[in-house]
């Protein structure tokens, strides 16, 4: 397989965080790469691995599977996954200050040094974050993202699931006055992290605005997935005073938007100095 169109690039920047405690796995989720310039250090850049707080948090080492690199073709060879653990990433993470900001990520650039001839990635660069001032950004619109929902996927070739649905709360305005906007889309625990696109023409032609070829980008990223959305059933044959629940899906998701993801970024630019 040679990935070509957009979202078939997407498939490789993508990653399945295992996080680990002394008792093994304690939590699954998604994780992405970002690739990102640093301005005062010209032609030098670092990569990172993007999720959220609660991702990372779920234990104090992660373990993320790689797709091993065909050299000969400069492809992927599906099926051959190359595991990296990392023991220690304390010194490599960073959070968003807002604590009602579910944004964290860890520098993998010296990772993704030593293994670049072994492995095949890609990543997401910084030209393709929405802003959140384009023409096209509406409610309504259909996003996809990408991930691991209930540590679903493809385990023979290491690939992630696609998903769509639309967005729920007009993305220009911050929903409960947060970086956050809401979409309605089946999102279950594993979907943390996964990075949600906006396919621009497609949204141009939703608004009436039939655009046919041309340049331009075709995705926008939006934002990470965050939270799912859930419903509390009362139990009524428990005794009163213990009151548990069943939890429900309602399909709703929180997504926290690229601009708040973008100042997580310059924390971890301003840590290499840049």
């Amino acid at each position: 397989m040679n990935p070509q169109s957009f979202l078939e690039q997407i498939l490789f920047s993508i990653l399945r965080i295992e996080l680990l405690n002394q008792q093994g796995s304690s939590s699954i989720g998604t994780g992405f790469l970002v690739k990102v310039d640093m301005e005062n250090r010209p032609g030098t850049s670092i990569v990172l691995l993007i999720s959220n707080k609660h991702v990372f948090k779920g234990g104090n080492k992660f373990i993320v599977n790689f797709h091993g690199r065909n050299a000969a073709k400069n492809e992927p060879d599906l099926g051959n996954v190359y595991p990296f653990r990392a023991d220690d990433f304390s010194n490599a993470f960073h959070e968003h200050p807002n604590p009602n900001i579910d944004l964290a990520c860890v520098n993998v650039s010296s990772l993704i040094g030593q293994l670049h001839s072994k492995i095949f990635y890609k990543y997401l660069s910084m030209e393709f974050f929405s802003d959140f001032d384009e023409p096209e950004l509406d409610v309504g619109q259909k996003i996809v993202f990408v991930g691991y929902p209930d540590n679903r996927f493809d385990r023979k070739n290491n690939l992630p699931i696609v998903r769509d649905g639309i967005i729920a709360s007009h993305p220009k305005v911050d929903f409960d006055g947060n970086e956050q906007f809401i979409i309605d889309a089946q999102v279950f625990p594993g979907s943390s992290g996964s990075p949600v696109f906006l396919n621009i023409k497609e949204a141009q032609f939703n608004q009436g605005k039939i655009i046919m070829g041309g340049g331009g980008l075709p995705y926008k990223f939006l934002g990470v997935v965050a939270a799912t959305m859930i419903r509390n059933n009362k139990v009524d044959i428990i005794p009163a005073q213990h009151v548990p629940s069943t939890q429900e899906v309602i399909g709703l998701g929180i997504v926290f938007k690229a601009t708040a993801l973008k100042d997580l970024i310059q924390i971890a630019l301003s840590a290499q100095g840049g």
